[in-house]
C-alpha cells in the first residue's frame, strides 16, 4: 500500500475530491452536475484498475504478447465517458446560442473522431490520440466559454468555475503530452512525461475540491448550478 500510494500519490486527489463531493453534495443535489461525484468514483476506480492491471498478470484484460500488462482500453473507453459528460453539462449551462452550437457540433466531431481512430490505432492496445486531440480542444473551448459568462456576471463561486478552471490546467497539456508518447515513447520516457501527467491530474482535482469547499460561502451556489 504505501509504495502503491507513493508511485500513485495523484491517486489520492481523486479519493479527497469524492469524499468532499459527497459531503457538498446538497448544494447541488439537483442540478446539472448531480452525476458528478460519479464520474469521480469512475476515474478513481480506473485509475486503481489500471494501476493492477499494468502491474499484476493476473488482472490483465487484453492479452497481447507484443504489449503486454496494456491498460490504454480502461483510459480510452473512461475519456469517452468524460468527454460527452463534460458536453452535455456545458451546453446545459452556457445561454449563448452560438456556443451551444458549437458544442453541439463539436460533440458531433468528438464522436466522429472517437471512431475513426480506432482504424489508425488499437483501441484495446493504444491510446486514441487523434480522439484526445479533438476532444480535449472542444472542452478547452466549451471551459472558456463558461468562464467568460461566469466573468461577465455576478457568479462568484460557482463550483463549474473552479472545475473548467481545473479542466483547462489538464487539458491545454494532455493532448501534448499523448501525442509526444504516440510519437516517440522514448522521448516520453526521457522527460518524464508521465510524471508531468501526474501532477496536472493533482493541479486539476485541487480546482475541482477548491470549487467543492466553495459551495458552503453562497446559498446561491446551489441554484447557480441547477438552472446555470
Amino acid at each position: 500500500m504505501i509504495e502503491f500510494l507513493k508511485n500513485n500519490y495523484f491517486i489520492l486527489f481523486y479519493g479527497v475530491a469524492l469524499v468532499i463531493s459527497v459531503l457538498r453534495y446538497r448544494w447541488y443535489f439537483d442540478g446539472v452536475l448531480k452525476y458528478f461525484p460519479m464520474v469521480i468514483g469512475y476515474a478513481l476506480l480506473s485509475e486503481i484498475l489500471g494501476y493492477f492491471i499494468l502491474k499484476y498478470e493476473s488482472f490483465q484484460i487484453i492479452y497481447n504478447y507484443k504489449y503486454p500488462f496494456t491498460n490504454n482500453f480502461i483510459f480510452n473507453i473512461f475519456d469517452i465517458v468524460f468527454f460527452l459528460y463534460f458536453y452535455y453539462v456545458f451546453w446545459r449551462v452556457v445561454t449563448n446560442q452560438k456556443s451551444k452550437t458549437f458544442i453541439k457540433y463539436g460533440t458531433v466531431l468528438f464522436v466522429i473522431a472517437s471512431f475513426i481512430n480506432p482504424f489508425f490505432q488499437d483501441i484495446l492496445l493504444f491510446a486514441q490520440v487523434y480522439a484526445i486531440a479533438v476532444g480535449s480542444l472542444v472542452l478547452i473551448i466549451c471551459s472558456l466559454f463558461y468562464l467568460k459568462q461566469v466573468h461577465s456576471g455576478n457568479n462568484k463561486y460557482v463550483l463549474l468555475k473552479w472545475i473548467s478552471i481545473g479542466l483547462l490546467i489538464f487539458y491545454s497539456f494532455y493532448p501534448i503530452i499523448m501525442l509526444s508518447g504516440g510519437i516517440s515513447y522514448d522521448f516520453y520516457v526521457k522527460f518524464h512525461l508521465n510524471q508531468v501527467l501526474k501532477v496536472l491530474i493533482v493541479g486539476m482535482y485541487l480546482c475541482f475540491i477548491i470549487g467543492f469547499l466553495q459551495l458552503r460561502r453562497t446559498h446561491t451556489e446551489h441554484s447557480l448550478d441547477k438552472h446555470g
